[in-house]
């Protein structure tokens, strides 16, 4: 059974695209809005789940993380209010984000 995103979000469109590219269907058993929901689904053995990468998979018991062979990039973005500014406190979380999705991508790299 695969576990994976609902057609209408930014991360499925992109795996159904994917999917199509290889003729094949992208049609998940249970679909997902956020990656985590998927943890409990596949560590009581309802399926397999594609998720993004984001998170450090690797962390969680009872989980293999295996990645796709087609890599495929989700825009992350950090909203923010037009009508104010960023705080010195904003801005440090926003530089701590950054170099957050910066090691994960480069760690991406070298397992691939």
């Amino acid at each position: 059974m695969l576990i994976s995103y609902r057609a209408d979000t930014l991360p499925g469109r992109l795996l159904i695209s994917a999917a199509a590219a290889e003729k094949q269907v992208f049609n998940p058993s249970i679909e997902i809005d956020i990656s985590i929901t998927a943890l409990p689904f596949v560590r009581d053995g309802f399926g397999v789940a594609i998720v993004d990468g984001l998170l450090p998979w690797e962390q969680f018991p009872g989980l293999v993380r295996r990645p796709l062979q087609q890599r495929i990039l989700v825009p992350i973005a950090l909203l923010t209010s037009p009508d104010r500014p960023l705080t010195g406190s904003h801005v440090a979380m926003r530089d701590e984000l950054r170099e957050a999705c910066a090691c994960v991508l480069k760690a991406s790299e070298l397992r691939a």
